[in-house]
């Protein structure tokens, strides 16, 4: 059983040592004082509708404020959509968009070939002075934005799939004693330990149904594009970390079920192990083959579960009596089963053929610098990229100190979990189109996890043809 109580102290020290001013006088000084060449004319900022357009506008009107004559046109596009419309014009050559929101889900895959190597800029510090402070930056989230190795955007957002628990089932003097004598070794706390996977399943079927818990355990595994396979994502995030000596390193394109170099391994023991254990997972949950991005946390903020494995977004309301019947009795552990987890969040990329490179580069380098970053965290509800803005945020909501702090280490150690390639549905289909089987024993593991490498195969095929 390891311990990673200094990772965590080095990760929360790190957040409480980073102090950054902002004020009026401190933020106009800031961006004067390291102006690129002089900036002018016009660009358009694709945002995400209802996501993150109320930071970008803030934004742009106060990088216009310290730029008069520039103009910078914020427009919003669904989600669902951005990829589509940025794709339409790239295509057709036309540089109506030249600041683009990327999500982290098949964005890059699809967008890369058309967007600005930031890497050259990022060296210079014309545009990108040392008041930036990439060390403020948590490194983790910059792969999210890598494309064939140039780094393509910026993160304006972090995200992690994180590992949420119930203290008092875990302090509970009498659960202590029964797990000692029923599996042969102590409860695990996730407050200070790394679980590993197999410990994961202990204590989630030690919970299902018994020992005050309805269920051991909520998490995704509906038939959502990206329910199921996002959960297994993150089980898998540590194994594919501990197999990079064979298959390299996780990369920003091809995330954890693949080689360095985009061979899948769906069709691979590391793999077959996850997907063995988390079958056992999704029997002691609620709501088995289900259970989607909307309902998890609902469940878990019932108080129906020992444990939950979800997104970021309930660490900032579960201490809300009015969307919480938990409230003062969860936590966000530091460490996620198996000692990573997945990476999630929004960035910015730059049109590589906009017709004002310059204004654009400036733009990005402004929106995501300290002083600015918080905006997104203010007016949009957005998890922070930056230690500093995790301090400032923590500073802002002390109810939620502890959760946050642990989220940062999350995100830390975390890796990119989904692949951004183009043909990244055909895959999430062919998963979710064979999980059942194997749940049911219709299949063995191992031919359900080969026939999902045979389709993720021919789809790169299709692609590449």
């Amino acid at each position: 059983m390891r311990k990673n109580s200094s990772v965590s102290r080095t990760v929360i020290a790190a957040i409480v040592i980073i102090v950054i001013i902002i004020a009026g006088v401190g933020g106009y000084y800031y961006y004067q004082s390291v102006t690129t060449p002089k900036l002018s004319g016009s660009i358009t900022v694709v945002a995400m509708a209802g996501y993150n357009d109320a930071a970008l506008k803030a934004i742009a009107a106060d990088f216009m404020a310290q730029h008069p004559g520039v103009t910078i046109n914020v427009v919003g596009i669904p989600y669902g959509s951005v990829v589509s419309d940025a794709l339409t014009a790239f295509k057709a050559n036309q540089s109506i968009y030249d600041v683009i929101s990327l999500g982290s889900v098949g964005f890059i895959g699809q967008l890369g070939p058309y967007l600005l190597n930031l890497t050259p800029y990022m060296k210079n510090s014309a545009y990108f002075p040392s008041s930036w402070n990439a060390s403020d930056v948590i490194s983790s989230l910059l792969t999210l934005y890598t494309y064939k190795g140039a780094q393509v955007g910026l993160p304006e957002a972090g995200g992690a799939m994180l590992f949420y628990y119930r203290p008092s089932y875990f302090n509970n003097v009498t659960n202590q004693k029964l797990f000692q004598e029923q599996y042969g070794y102590p409860l695990p706390n996730p407050a200070n330990t790394t679980l590993t996977l197999q410990q994961l399943v202990d204590v989630a079927q030690f919970f299902n149904g018994q020992h005050g818990s309805k269920y051991g355990i909520v998490l995704m595994s509906g038939s959502g594009d990206d329910d199921a396979i996002q959960t297994f994502e993150s089980l898998m995030a540590g194994a594919r970390v501990s197999a990079s000596s064979t298959m390299g390193p996780v990369t920003g394109l091809y995330g954890v079920l693949f080689t360095s170099s985009g061979q899948p391994i769906f069709n691979t023991s590391v793999a077959e192990n996850v997907m063995s254990d988390y079958l056992k997972l999704v029997s002691a949950s609620e709501d088995p083959l289900s259970s989607s991005y909307e309902t998890v946390p609902g469940f878990f903020a019932k108080g129906d579960s020992a444990m939950m494995i979800y997104w970021n977004p309930p660490a900032l309301y579960l201490n809300n009596p009015n969307r919480s019947a938990i409230v003062g009795d969860w936590a966000v552990s530091p460490y996620f089963p198996g000692g990573h987890s997945i990476l999630g969040g929004t960035g910015l990329g730059v049109y590589k053929y906009s017709k004002n490179v310059k204004l654009a580069v400036a733009f990005v380098e402004f929106a995501t610098s300290p002083q600015e970053a918080v905006k997104f965290v203010q007016l949009d509800s957005l998890m922070p990229f930056r230690y500093s803005v995790f301090r400032q945020t923590i500073q802002s909501k002390p109810n939620y100190a502890e959760a946050l702090s642990a989220i940062a280490s999350t995100m830390s150690e975390s890796v990119p979990g989904t692949a951004n390639v183009p043909y990244w549905g055909q895959i999430s289909a062919a998963f979710r189109g064979e999980l059942p089987s194997m749940y049911y024993g219709k299949v063995t593991i191992a031919q359900g996890m080969a026939y999902i490498e045979q389709q993720t195969y021919q789809a790169m095929s299709q692609y590449s043809s």
